[in-house]
């Protein structure tokens, strides 16, 4: 089953791309050596910055966090999350350049946080996690 994520778009992101599955080794005479242990690259992260948001948009949020069950279900992901990024860097950001078979959670050691601003506005920082896992 797979939860959306509101379609709100946010006012910045940090993306880190996936990582290999490697190992590094440095022999006792300095020789540096990396052993790969897959073929795909996989636990890529995008933390979505929204400032000044309503309290619904914040709301809306915090359900869709709670109907994935935090990390469980997968999230679709709208394309305004992408807002701002030409073509080729959102096949990045959405990882459908970078790993077949990856689908995006809520973190599970970073719920989302909240920060009241004034009365009906909040900062909200989100973070995602884009991982291969078994269906």
């Amino acid at each position: 089953m797979a939860t959306t994520f509101p379609s709100i778009t946010p006012t910045g992101r940090r993306f880190t791309p996936p990582r290999w599955p490697t190992t590094e080794k440095i022999s006792q005479s300095g020789v540096m050596s990396r052993r790969l242990w897959g073929s795909r690259s996989g636990n890529a992260s995008l933390e979505l910055t929204f400032n000044n948001i309503s309290d619904t948009d914040t709301s809306n949020i915090l359900s869709a966090y709670e109907a994935a069950q935090g990390p469980i279900d997968e999230l679709t992901l709208p394309t305004v999350l992408f807002a701002g990024a030409d073509a080729t860097l959102t096949t990045y950001l959405n990882t459908s350049a970078t790993g077949a078979g990856l689908t995006w959670h809520f973190s599970g050691g970073t719920p989302p946080t909240v920060q009241s601003v004034i009365n009906g506005r909040s900062n909200v920082v989100v973070t995602l996690n884009a991982e291969l896992r078994m269906t």
